[in-house]
Parts: C-alpha cells; sequence; structure tokens
C-alpha cells in the first residue's frame, strides 16, 4: 500500500515519540537506512511532501551537517506529549 504524506508524517511523529527522552534528532541509520530505502520513488515525493509540511508547521527543521536529519522543535513536542 503506498505511504501517503500523511502516513509519512505519522511515522516521522511517532518515531520522535519513541526517541524523546533519549534524542531530539532522529538517529540517521533509521531515516536513511531504515526508511527512506524501502520507499518507492513515488513514496519519496511523499516523504519529501510531508517533511515540507512539518517544517512549515514548525514542528521540525532540518539539521545539516555530513549527514542530514531532522530535528524536532518545542512545538513539536509538545504536540507529541
Amino acid at each position: 500500500m503506498l505511504k501517503t504524506p500523511k502516513a509519512i508524517k505519522r511515522d516521522i511523529l511517532n518515531k520522535f515519540k519513541s526517541l524523546l527522552y533519549n534524542h531530539d534528532t532522529i538517529p540517521p541509520n533509521w531515516l536513511l537506512k531504515d526508511y527512506w530505502r524501502l520507499l518507492t520513488s513515488q513514496e519519496k515525493g511523499n516523504f519529501n511532501q510531508a517533511v515540507t509540511d512539518l517544517i512549515q508547521k514548525g514542528l521540525i527543521e532540518k539539521v545539516h551537517g555530513r549527514i542530514p536529519t531532522l530535528r524536532l522543535t518545542d512545538k513539536g513536542a509538545d504536540l507529541i506529549c
């Protein structure tokens, strides 16, 4: 079944929820190896849309570095708690 942007947003926020007390960023290995590589090309477009939506709503932000990842904002943490 095709993952919609809504389903991908839920996956991302649920991952943050499971890590809330240990990390403020999603582990790059999960994001790239366990999630991204399993998406179809259409789902990868949906992923990009989902991330953009979450950023625009102020729930997450991109962290640039050797391996880019996502960070939960205070607003995002308030939402999932």
